[in-house]
């Protein structure tokens, strides 16, 4: 079988970030899914909405539905929060069908949940859809909230002016902010099981949350708050830290809104190439970001060096596969192909690859595609000649500047 993460994302390597922990992050949360999507699946309706399951010794209650359920009761099922739950059939002791259908918390709820979850001293903070657990200042949520707001109503207004209608997100947009790395990467560890170094922000899959620290918790200044955080955003290293935050807001938007469905076969090109397409940073606007579909310079400089070492089927093994995207001696060079090639797209083929996004989002939950399927779906609706396309993209992006 493939093992490729058929599912999207959780989290994303940095170019200064070693890609190696990644590895563990993507496989401790996705080999879990690969197997349940590997079984055969029951065309019955199979539900249950009351689950007990014994998880390394302890005994957890859900309540919820099962979305997928395999021949050998292996189940992906979700709760109320949004959570979805890889339950495999030796973890069950039992399930229950009460035809109640589950209602999604509402934000109050979902704060009041998240405060019992996470350790004492957390505050909530809402901001439209999101809502944000936080521990450190509070000027910093809003800063956070107040970012994430705005790239929401900019993804919304985005997509509608190219006829992608986006939803409104099912789950309230949960964000949990720790005060410092140290306690981020506590959380890390407990909740997936690797420290990703240099990463300060990610979106897990799993849990549909984005987990961050505060960006500013390092500054040692007698200044109010609001000058903190724009001389930590006028510092050179702000750029990545900044597209990270959003980089990871969009994948939460992106699985939320009708775009991408969890926990479906997703391809890695697709998922981080848009999310990059909106990740751009401006440091010149105070919350240090405002653009949507601007050059992303960094990308661009990355996928340039990395011409002189692009296999002659590049376009081809990016659009059959995810292997290039784990590798870390191909990572960065997968990331910044993924960018140009989603930038390309959107410039010169908008139409047309409306449409491709308008197909992949309707992909289920419960099957994994085959190189010769990927190939396919792309190619009916982009285009059958791959080689033309690829010289195509190489022309326009070797005019960027």
């Amino acid at each position: 079988t493939d093992n490729r993460n058929t599912s999207g994302n959780i989290s994303r390597c940095e170019p200064k970030c070693d890609p190696k922990p990644m590895q563990t992050l993507f496989r401790h949360s996705l080999l879990a899914l690969s197997a349940l999507l590997l079984l055969p699946f029951l065309t019955v309706d199979l539900r249950a909405d009351d689950v007990v399951i014994n998880r390394k010794g302890e005994e957890i209650e859900l309540t919820g539905e099962a979305l997928v359920v395999a021949k050998n009761g292996g189940m992906l099922f979700q709760t109320p929060d949004g959570h979805m739950w890889l339950i495999q059939p030796e973890e069950i002791i039992k399930s229950v069908d009460d035809d109640n259908h589950p209602v999604p918390l509402k934000n109050k709820a979902l704060g009041s949940q998240l405060l019992e979850e996470l350790p004492d001293g957390f505050k909530i903070h809402h901001a439209g859809d999101f809502v944000i657990a936080y521990n450190t200042e509070k000027d910093y949520a809003r800063w956070v909230g107040g970012l994430y707001r705005r790239l929401q109503r900019g993804f919304a207004d985005h997509w509608q002016r190219k006829k992608f209608k986006i939803q409104e997100p099912e789950f309230p947009l949960a964000v949990v902010i720790f005060k410092d790395e140290s306690e981020y990467n506590r959380h890390m560890v407990k909740e997936l099981g690797a420290i990703a170094p240099g990463l300060v922000a990610y979106y897990n899959l799993q849990s549909n949350r984005v987990a961050m620290f505060d960006l500013t918790a390092n500054q040692t200044v007698n200044k109010n708050r609001k000058r903190r955080i724009s001389e930590v955003l006028a510092a050179p290293r702000a750029i990545q830290m900044v597209a990270t935050v959003i980089h990871e807001g969009t994948h939460q938007l992106m699985f939320n809104t009708g775009m991408q469905t969890r926990m479906s076969d997703t391809p890695l090109w697709l998922n981080e190439g848009l999310a990059m397409y909106f990740e751009t940073p401006d440091l010149s606007n105070n919350r240090g970001w405002r653009a949507i579909g601007k050059i992303n310079h960094a990308r661009l400089v990355n996928f340039k060096q990395s011409l002189k070492r692009r296999p002659a089927d590049s376009l081809s093994l990016m659009l059959t596969s995810d292997k290039r995207f784990r590798d870390p001696d191909s990572a960065l060079d997968a990331y910044a192909e993924s960018w140009a090639f989603c930038y390309f797209l959107l410039k010169k083929h908008e139409e047309k690859f409306v449409e491709y996004l308008k197909f992949m989002s309707k992909k289920p939950q419960q099957k994994i595609d085959s190189h010769e399927t990927r190939l396919s779906d792309f190619k009916k609706i982009l285009g059958q000649d791959l080689q033309a396309l690829d010289r195509e993209f190489l022309q326009f992006v070797s005019k960027l500047r």
